[in-house]
């Protein structure tokens, strides 16, 4: 577990490596972290066809409230993760509303991905930045916290968003010897293979707040602890969010039930977080690949342009035709491989 080096850190998040798929995007939600792929591998969706859906763009949640943009957006229906919030979607909006299977789940259950019989150490979760907002904490001092984990959990390595990739934070924890891995860029329909690929290495995970990993990490049965001091956040520009410093602890009552659930060094996953985690992944109510279809199909035929959309990936590849028939050949490649393991099922 050496980590990324810095040449691979910087290409996975550089937007002029990634695989976004072969349809445009009409909802960012639905398709970012390969939501978008995985979303329409569940419903026997075709990956030309847009999603004309939205999404949450997380699993879990921070709040049962909806958030801004998704009451605004003029998709067809929303999708959440947890069902708490598709019950609170009734009070902000007439349009359809759903629990949603969670798309990594899904890609992790089919893949037969577990996790490693010599998985050892942590991984932490660096609490990221955004271009809107800022993580103005002491970076050395959480390096220096995660070096004082106990015996057990060590050795520490840390996971970065690709925001932390492109504004270098990355150099600060390889100046301290601590190992740096990433998922990548957040429009890579790779980015769950990238994940799992990374998590499954590892017997324990950390972050000093609540998020989609938390779920993620405790779904494949890997225990999560919060640990370390709140990040300070500082939102510049972000409009579904509080300006200026906060975090969330104080902000949100339901995220401070979720984070004491979590609070201090978890060498176990309890009954009760295994079932927080089912359900707010949507294990428990999402609904079933059938209807997913159903509901994609229909929301195609009410927003679609079947000539436009057909077309779409060949213009945009035109320049790049290597390139097309190389992700298709790669796409193939990973459909191929589903049937075997169904067959040895």
């Amino acid at each position: 577990m050496n980590g990324f080096d810095e040449k691979t850190l910087i290409e996975l998040c550089d937007e002029k490596y990634v695989h976004n798929g072969y349809s445009t995007w009409k909802y960012w939600p639905a398709e970012i972290y390969s939501f978008g792929k995985h979303i329409r591998r569940y419903g026997f969706y075709l990956p030309v066809l847009p999603l004309n859906i939205y999404t949450d763009h997380g699993a879990g949640k921070i709040t049962t409230e909806p958030a801004l943009h998704e009451i605004e957006s003029e998709a067809y229906c929303q999708f959440y993760h947890s069902p708490l919030i598709k019950e609170n979607w009734r009070n902000f909006s007439s349009k359809p509303g759903y629990v949603l299977y969670s798309p990594f789940v899904f890609y992790r259950k089919t893949h037969k991905t577990e996790k490693a019989p010599d998985a050892k150490g942590t991984l932490a979760f660096f609490a990221h930045s955004t271009p809107a907002i800022e993580n103005a904490s002491n970076v050395e001092e959480y390096i220096e916290q995660l070096k004082n984990l106990p015996e057990e959990f060590q050795p520490v390595s840390i996971s970065l968003h690709m925001h932390d990739i492109n504004n270098e934070t990355y150099k600060i924890f390889i100046k301290h010897g601590v190992p740096v891995y990433t998922s990548g860029h957040v429009c890579d329909y790779r980015f769950a293979e990238r994940f799992y690929n990374i998590l499954r290495n590892f017997k324990y995970t950390t972050s000093p707040i609540i998020g989609s990993y938390t779920y993620y990490s405790v779904e494949m049965g890997i225990p999560f602890s919060i640990y370390g001091n709140q990040p300070k956040f500082i939102n510049k520009s972000d409009p579904n969010v509080k300006a200026g410093e906060y975090n969330y602890y104080d902000e949100y009552a339901e995220y401070r039930i979720i984070y004491d659930m979590f609070h201090d060094l978890q060498k176990e996953i309890t009954p009760e977080q295994k079932e927080l985690v089912e359900r707010d992944l949507g294990l428990k109510e999402g609904i079933s690949r059938f209807k997913m279809a159903k509901i994609l199909y229909i929301s195609y035929l009410k927003q679609g342009n079947l000539v436009k959309d057909l077309l779409y990936p060949f213009i945009k590849y035109s320049k790049r035709p290597r390139l097309l028939f190389k992700q298709i050949g790669y796409e193939l490649k990973e459909i191929f491989s589903l049937v075997r393991r169904g067959r040895e099922k």
